[in-house]
């Protein structure tokens, strides 16, 4: 894994983020999730785009590394709510989906997801 930051001002910053991995092998008789990897990825690069204090954007894209191209792309917004002008570590977080692995149940079928929800950064 390996990282890098850059601050764009007094309340923005750029973060890149990548990571490569390897699944462990495992008997197939004992095997819950074969060929897991050819649908999450081995592979994954992040984008985080602090605007400013109240917003964050970010991009994560996962691959397979294989010839059938498998893997993920997800968005995610970030936004303090307006009532609390004052930073907190509170955000609303609505997120949207598209590939394989958003869950374990489900990694091996491909999905378009949007998600709302809260999210605590910061605390």
């Amino acid at each position: 894994m390996g990282a890098a930051e850059k601050v764009l001002g007094l309340e923005s910053s750029l973060r890149l983020q990548g990571r490569i991995w390897d699944r462990l092998r495992e008997s197939s008789s004992t095997d819950n999730n074969p060929g897991i990897e050819n649908f999450v990825g081995r592979v994954e690069l992040g984008v985080i785009w602090q605007i400013n204090k109240a917003n964050i954007l970010g991009l994560t894209v996962r691959h397979s590394l294989r010839r059938e191209s498998k893997g993920s792309t997800r968005i995610d917004w970030l936004m303090a709510p307006a009532a609390s002008p004052d930073y907190t570590g509170l955000r609303y977080h609505v997120q949207l989906f598209h590939g394989y692995g958003d869950s374990l149940l489900n990694y091996n079928k491909k999905r378009n997801v949007i998600s709302v929800g809260l999210s605590l950064v910061d605390w």
